[in-house]
C-alpha cells in the first residue's frame, strides 16, 4: 500500500509502499521503484503509529 510519508519537521515527504522495520529503521519502496531506508527517529508520530498496526 501505497502512501506520503513524513518525517517529524514536516519538510521531508516520500510516497512510498513500507517493507519492514529493523535495527532502528524504516525501509520504504518509493514509487520510481528505490529502496530507502530512514531512522525511525525522524518519522512523525503518525508513521511510527502507522507501522505499529502494520507490524502488530
Amino acid at each position: 500500500k501505497v502512501r506520503m510519508w513524513t518525517d517529524r519537521t514536516g519538510a521531508f515527504k516520500v510516497e512510498a509502499q513500507f517493507l519492514s522495520c529493523a535495527n532502528g529503521k524504516i525501509r520504504l519502496f518509493k514509487t520510481n521503484g528505490v529502496k530507502i531506508d530512514v531512522p525511525t527517529q525522524k518519522m512523525c508520530i503518525e508513521d511510527l503509529k502507522y507501522i505499529e498496526q502494520e507490524t502488530g
